[in-house]
């Protein structure tokens, strides 16, 4: 970890003292995911062109320009087993746990404004509930791809300045598209089930919630103070 991403850290679990933080590089990633040695350089270049909007954040799934960079099929064979993929972006200025979701294939992210990802294990969501306390912070710095691994519960990443981050998303391809058919009654995990390879659960106070997911996060609704 270079010196600035060092004080960056640093900076960020000063700040907030009540959540468990750390960076991708440490030890104590590897339960969640690995970091991906890879030219990124291209990568870099294009995401950097992907808009921020000015609230809130924006997902776009499949985005050619990203998709046809030098290091997609780096991404593809190790990450994905060679299965076809999508590649698009999380844009955006959220600072909120709100969420979590997990999908059955591998998720490849790299930021080039560094940003903070929430994560649980798969172990710890029992039933679609889950204890907010168990979420743990990780600190992505810019230039870094990470890949995290199956069932790992994540969402939209949380901003670490006031200009917002930039977060690349690669994905089996498909994952995220629409269903015909929601249903949080449903026995078991099917309950979870909001979007094609997309199991969600969010907290009572969240826009998900207004949108009808399933609500099974306990605790506080975290907050990333920068």
């Amino acid at each position: 970890m270079t010196h600035e991403t060092a004080a960056e850290l640093a900076a960020l679990q000063e700040k907030n003292p009540g959540l468990k933080m750390y960076s991708v590089l440490d030890a104590e990633f590897s339960r969640y995911g690995r970091v991906l040695q890879a030219d990124t350089e291209e990568l870099a270049r294009v995401l950097d062109t992907m808009p921020i909007p000015e609230e809130g954040n924006s997902y776009r799934a499949s985005v050619p320009e990203l998709e046809a960079v030098r290091v997609m099929p780096f991404f593809r064979r190790v990450a994905f087993g060679d299965m076809d993929i999508e590649a698009g972006y999380c844009n955006g200025n959220g600072y909120k746990l709100n969420a979590m979701e997990y999908h059955k294939c591998s998720e490849v992210n790299f930021s080039t404004t560094g940003l903070v990802l929430l994560l649980a294990l798969p172990e710890q969501l029992k039933d679609g509930v889950l204890e907010s306390a168990d979420v743990v912070a990780f600190y992505l710095p810019k230039g870094v791809a990470v890949e995290i691994f199956p069932l790992v519960l994540h969402f939209a990443p949380c901003r670490i300045s006031d200009g917002g981050f930039r977060c690349l998303v690669v994905l089996t391809r498909g994952t995220n598209e629409a269903l015909e058919k929601v249903d949080t009654s449903a026995p078991g995990e099917e309950k979870l089930l909001w979007m094609r390879n997309k199991w969600m659960t969010c907290h009572p106070d969240s826009p998900q919630k207004a949108k009808g997911a399933f609500v099974g996060i306990r605790g506080e609704n975290l907050e990333l103070r920068i």
